[in-house]
């Protein structure tokens, strides 16, 4: 859909324990809850190649009775990515999930809220399989990029059938996620999203923002519907080319499922328009109107709102990098001010740019 950011290149989360502390906690932890105090934890590692939020941590279990388990832990954060983050809520979503057959999704073994050793964490079981990873990217290196276009695009029509089956569950299950604020999940989550840019922007640094909100404001969708959040490849475990666990519900909200599809095309890799196999942003709006015989009639708004989200999710985390030594403040500004969600602001809403930005509009039929 666009062309490459500014030169740099995502950090993804680094632990605050070490894999020492984390396995005397976890072991002590998984000896109570499995009720087997001979059991023993081993091979503790970060997952490769994705996540930016998540303090995650895999691992595996030798029960007594010498059966080998496999398991993840996700550990709260002292520095996290996202305003309010809540890890409960996280545990809540997969809690909820295991009672959806349609979704399939790890099943979570338990949450402890103030763990002495370890703070806050929960733990599901680990689903086995290949993850597309955020960092090479998944569209320039690894098991999709050497797949044959088949196995693509199995996978890709998989993954989406796959999120319309998410968008079709009674969302009764999910009412822990409205804040009622507003008269709609939809509205919630950009009141949320106004937050964060204000925590994430203190100095106004990001252009077209404030023009965008008060647009977003002023053209609200009254929709109340089950979004995953961070809809994309790298967020589901594939095994032989299918679909076997959707992962991670860090931006998960009543929103709607036209966020989803919005959220997915925004962040796509521009690499991924060399695969063949791959759905194109208008296939993937055409399938999902086919499969859930919805017309997806507000795509302008969401993605104008992910653009919005898209600048408070990075100027923390370009605030965080540059504190880390990661980039510098030149690169920061550069990335903020030219990166997609600029040039998508500009040209959804036919706003004017900064200087040497270049309006963006992605490759599919608009309404409104």
């Amino acid at each position: 859909m666009s062309e490459p950011e500014p030169a740099w290149e995502v950090q993804l989360k680094e632990q605050s324990q070490t894999l020492a502390h984390v396995r005397t906690g976890l072991q002590s932890w998984m000896r109570e809850r499995l009720e087997d105090p001979g059991l023993r934890l081993s091979g503790l590692r970060p997952p490769a190649g994705t996540g930016v939020a998540n303090e995650t941590i895999l691992f595996e279990v030798e029960r007594s009775s010498g059966a080998l388990e496999g398991y993840v832990a996700r550990l709260a954060t002292p520095d996290p990515l996202y305003l309010d983050d809540d890890l409960e809520r996280h545990y809540r979503m997969y809690e909820a999930m295991m009672s959806q057959p349609s979704i399939p999704t790890p099943a979570v073994l338990g949450f402890e809220a103030d763990n002495s050793d370890l703070g806050a964490f929960f733990v599901m079981e680990r689903v086995e399989g290949l993850v597309p990873a955020d960092s090479p990217s998944w569209a320039t290196t690894g098991f999709v990029f050497d797949a044959e276009p088949a196995q693509r695009r199995a996978l890709w029509e998989d993954t989406v059938r796959m999120m319309v089956d998410l968008h079709s569950l009674e969302i009764g299950p999910f009412e822990f996620l409205r804040s009622h604020e507003t008269s709609s999940g939809m509205g919630d989550c950009l009141e949320h999203w106004r937050r964060s840019l204000r925590w994430a922007n203190g100095e106004d640094r990001v252009p077209l923002v404030g023009e965008c909100e008060s647009w977003l404001l002023k053209n609200l969708p009254e929709q109340t519907g089950l979004s995953w959040g961070d809809s994309r490849l790298p967020n589901v475990i594939y095994r032989d080319f299918r679909p076997v666990a959707l992962l991670d519900w860090d931006l998960v909200s009543l929103g709607g499922p036209q966020a989803d599809l919005a959220w997915w095309i925004i962040l796509e890799p521009p690499e991924s328009r060399q695969l063949e196999g791959i759905g194109s942003p208008q296939e993937l709006v055409g399938r999902w109107e086919e499969l859930t015989g919805q017309h997806a009639d507000q795509l302008r708004w969401y993605l104008a709102f992910g653009a919005y989200r898209l600048a408070a999710i990075l100027a923390k985390l370009f605030s965080m990098m540059a504190a880390k030594g990661h980039m510098s403040e030149e690169q920061v500004h550069a990335a903020l001010v030219g990166g997609s969600h600029v040039r998508l602001m500009a040209g959804l809403l036919d706003l004017t740019p900064p200087s040497g930005v270049t309006p963006l509009l992605p490759a599919l039929r608009l309404e409104g």
